[in-house]
């Protein structure tokens, strides 16, 4: 991997943005520094990092800025939330609101004009890692990879736009284990004959029990907290998109409460009421339906790719629920293997495919989310306290937030213009950038007469200075 020799111009534009969040100068540098190298350098533990700054502090301050330095997380998400307000620009969806009838007006699309709507993604992931020491890592059971695994559990909001995928909040989830503690507590009651001593120090084990459960916060509450936190930044959002696993009504209900839309994957082993009246899964209700109940509809992607599903759509009551517009959509006319069941609170979107194009919309924050482990470092944190551990999210979420909005690629004198899609083609820009730094810090060394043996050996020493750690 190259060395970073300076910052590159475009990264202290970006983080010139959050100034006023470090009072320090020497906070504001190593925010530049860590900015920089969590969008190109291969390890991004502290040590990877410092290894890689070749003028940049020591590994002792940059391990400082993590775990001891007063910046404040909350002051640096908020600002990255209003850089991402102020950034996203969108007209009235008027295709939108007409294709779903939720126009006052009746609005309708200008001829030749397409446009799509403005969808924050509800999802929740894990950060995976090997030792069980570092903060909010527990073992849970990963049923992608049908195994248990130690890790993290996030839950995170993403906006999506036609041409913008942009993190937005995240909430780290910590396992309760109130059902243990209760059973715990049922096996350690004292006998009704046992001192007094026994049952003070027995009461006091519930009051923590109790203290627990009223400080204890769901999957279901974080995912309610980011809906908020949304709605509080005032985006212009058109509908929000869940997996199966979040679709409940303390969710979806915390979306209505703000007048929005929602479309979310149903699980197939929900509960939906048939014309019999009883209850049975959608799956089984899916495989009763006859093969012309299923339509064609044809739907496309954010880059223009147009696909074509066959689909059923029905107002059912769901279990425990109320009435709800079940969409079942198949890949093929044949409908061979299995379809999924999708979800939303506008019973009067008759057409699946405006429900089947929304949900859509939610496709690519896997790629996102892939992005941000594999390319930002979103599991590469090896803090072991909470304080490290919070504070490297936001850095990550702020590069990517940076790599999606801040980082625009140079227009080059005979070369086609390119479209940046990935984040990881935005890394290899920045890599770009990184290298010219270099040359022209190698240049300017031969115009002054400076040593080239002295520079490369004081790089050798920074790569390999605390390589163990």
């Amino acid at each position: 991997m190259l060395p970073i020799v300076a910052v590159p111009l475009v990264v202290k534009e970006y983080c010139h943005w959050f100034r006023s969040v470090f009072k320090r100068r020497e906070q504001y540098a190593h925010f530049e520094a860590f900015i920089t190298a969590l969008c190109v350098v291969e390890n991004r533990t502290i040590a990877g990092i410092h290894q890689q700054l070749l003028d940049g502090p020591t590994y002792e301050s940059l391990h400082h800025f993590m775990s001891g330095s007063p910046w404040s997380v909350d002051r640096l998400r908020e600002a990255r939330l209003h850089y991402v307000k102020k950034r996203i620009t969108k007209k009235p969806d008027v295709q939108f609101l007409a294709m779903t009838g939720d126009s006052a007006g009746g609005a309708s699309p200008s001829r030749g004009e397409k446009q799509f709507p403005t969808i924050v993604a509800i999802d929740a992931t894990f950060a995976h890692h090997t030792g069980e020491n570092i903060h909010g890592v527990y073992w849970y059971r990963d049923y992608a990879k049908r195994c248990y695994t130690l890790a993290q559990r996030l839950v995170i909001s993403t906006l999506v736009t036609p041409d913008k995928l942009v993190p937005l909040g995240w909430k780290l989830y910590h396992r309760g284990f109130l059902d243990e503690q209760k059973n715990y507590l049922e096996e350690m009651a004292p006998e009704p004959d046992s001192e007094e001593a026994a049952w003070a120090e027995y009461d006091a084990l519930i009051e923590q029990y109790e203290q627990n459960q009223k400080e204890h916060k769901t999957q279901n509450q974080l995912a309610v907290e980011l809906v908020d936190e949304c709605e509080h930044l005032d985006l212009d959002v058109d509908v929000y998109v869940c997996d199966a696993a979040l679709a409940c009504p303390e969710i979806m209900g915390a979306i209505e409460k703000h007048g929005k839309a929602w479309v979310s994957k149903l699980a197939k082993s929900r509960l939906v009421q048939v014309a019999a009246g009883g209850f049975e899964t959608v799956e089984k209700f899916g495989h009763s339906l006859p093969k012309e109940s299923f339509k064609p509809v044809n739907v496309e992607t954010r880059h223009g790719e147009h696909r074509q599903y066959w689909c059923f759509s029905k107002v059912l009551m769901v279990h425990k629920w109320r009435k709800l517009r079940v969409v079942i959509s198949y890949d093929n006319e044949q409908l061979d293997g299995e379809p999924i069941y999708l979800v939303t609170n506008r019973t009067h979107w008759v057409q699946p495919q405006k429900i089947v194009q929304i949900y859509m919309r939610r496709d690519p924050v896997e790629h996102l989310i892939r992005d941000g482990k594999q390319e930002i470092g979103l599991e590469d944190c090896q803090q072991r306290n909470e304080e490290g551990v919070l504070k490297h999210w936001e850095l990550s979420f702020a590069a990517h937030t940076f790599l999606e909005l801040g980082l625009e690629l140079p227009n080059l004198p005979g070369v086609p213009a390119v479209r940046l899609e990935t984040v990881g083609q935005k890394s290899r820009v920045m890599e770009g950038a990184i290298l010219q730094g270099l040359v022209n810090h190698v240049a300017q060394l031969v115009r002054d007469g400076a040593d080239l043996q002295e520079f490369v050996w004081r790089l050798m020493r920074r790569r390999l200075n605390r390589q163990a750690i």
